[in-house]
C-alpha cells in the first residue's frame, strides 16, 4: 500500500504500488499461462493504464495468441500501451469490449509509426464509444490485413464505416464481421457489399440497424457476398417488401442461417421466406424471437420491442 499526503496529513492509501500492483499480476500471468501458454483472459478487473503497462513490458506475453480485455477501464493511454508492446507483437486475437476506448484512442494509434500489434485475425471493440470518422481512420491503417474476425456492434457508427470496410482491400480476409445495433441503412448496406472487398465473408451480423425495406431489397439485390452463410437482421423495420425481396435473393444462394425475428413482416413476407425456392441451402430460419407462442412460424413484428431511440 503506498503513503498518500493529503496537506500536512499523511495516510496510508488502499490503492496498491505499481510494484504491488506487478507482483499481482505476473503472478496471475503465470498461473494462467501454466494451463494454455496461448491463452490469457483478464476480463472484468477495472484494468486501466498501470496494469496495461504491466502486460506489456511482461515477457511471459511472447507466448500469448489470444489477449481478452474485456470489460475494463481502458482508454486512451492504456490503448496506445498495449499496441506499441513489443511482447505483444504475435498477438492474433484481442477482446477489447466493454472498456473506454474513443475517438481519440483509436486516431492516435492509426496515426503512430511505433504500433507493433500487426498480426492481428480477430479484434472486438465492441460497446466502446467509437464514431464512424475515427473507425475509419483506425482500420483504414496498415494493421490489419491479416483480419478475420472484426467486432464493432454497440458502437456509434454507420453508413461511413460500412463504406470503409467494404471498400478496403485489406479486408479482404475478413470472414466474421460483427456490425449489431450500429446506425447503418440502405446506402451503407450498399456501400458495404458492393465495395468489393468482402468477398470472403462467411457470417455478417447487421441486428438492430436501420435497414427498413430498402436496406434489406438491397441486400437481397447485392453481388459481392457469395460466400455468406450466416446473417443476422433481426430489429431492422423489415416489412413484407424487404422480407420477400431476401426470400427469392438468387445472391445469397449460400445462407445456411438467417436470423430475421423482431420486424415488421406479416404473413406474404413470413411466406416468402419460409417457403423460399431460392435459399436452398437454408437449415435454420428464426422469423420470431420471443415474441409469440408458435415455435414454428412467423414473428407478425412487435415494434415496441426495438430497442429505444431506434426511430
Amino acid at each position: 500500500m503506498g503513503i498518500s499526503r493529503d496537506g500536512n496529513t499523511e495516510y496510508e492509501s488502499n490503492e496498491p504500488t505499481f510494484e504491488e500492483k506487478t507482483a499481482r499480476l505476473e503472478e496471475e500471468i503465470k498461473q494462467q499461462l501454466q494451463e494454455d501458454p496461448s491463452l490469457l483472459v483478464l476480463n472484468g478487473k477495472y484494468f486501466s493504464t498501470d496494469e496495461a503497462t504491466i502486460l506489456a513490458n511482461s515477457s511471459q506475453l511472447q507466448s500469448v495468441r489470444l489477449l481478452n480485455l474485456r470489460d475494463n477501464q481502458i482508454g486512451a493511454p492504456a490503448l496506445k500501451v498495449l499496441f506499441t508492446a513489443p511482447n505483444l507483437e504475435y498477438l492474433e486475437e484481442l477482446d477489447l469490449s466493454i472498456n473506454f476506448i474513443t475517438q481519440d484512442g483509436i486516431q492516435e494509434i492509426a496515426e503512430s509509426p511505433e504500433v507493433m500489434m500487426k498480426n492481428l485475425k480477430a479484434i472486438s471493440l465492441e460497446d466502446n464509444r467509437l464514431v464512424d470518422e475515427a473507425a475509419v481512420v483506425f482500420f483504414n491503417a496498415p494493421y490489419f490485413s491479416k483480419l478475420e474476425s472484426l467486432n464493432l456492434g454497440w458502437n456509434e457508427v454507420g453508413n461511413q464505416i460500412a463504406k470503409a470496410l467494404g471498400a478496403n482491400p485489406k479486408m479482404n480476409s475478413l470472414r466474421i464481421l460483427n456490425l449489431e445495433r450500429n446506425y447503418i441503412n440502405e446506402e451503407g448496406v450498399r456501400d458495404l457489399c458492393d465495395g468489393g472487398a468482402l468477398k470472403n465473408l462467411v457470417e455478417l451480423n447487421l441486428a438492430s440497424n436501420k435497414l427498413g425495406d430498402p436496406g434489406a431489397i438491397a441486400l437481397a439485390n447485392a453481388q459481392a457476398l457469395p460466400a455468406l452463410k450466416t446473417l443476422w437482421l433481426t430489429s431492422n423495420e423489415i416489412g413484407d417488401d424487404g422480407a420477400q425481396a431476401l426470400g427469392e435473393a438468387k445472391s445469397l444462394v449460400s445462407l445456411e442461417k438467417l436470423y430475421i425475428g423482431r420486424n415488421y413482416f406479416g404473413e406474404s413476407g413470413g411466406n416468402a421466406l419460409y417457403n423460399t425456392k431460392t435459399l436452398s441451402q437454408l437449415k435454420t430460419l428464426v422469423l420470431q424471437e420471443e415474441v409469440g407462442n408458435n415455435p414454428n412460424y412467423a414473428n407478425y413484428s412487435r415494434p415496441e420491442l426495438l430497442r429505444p431511440g431506434f426511430n
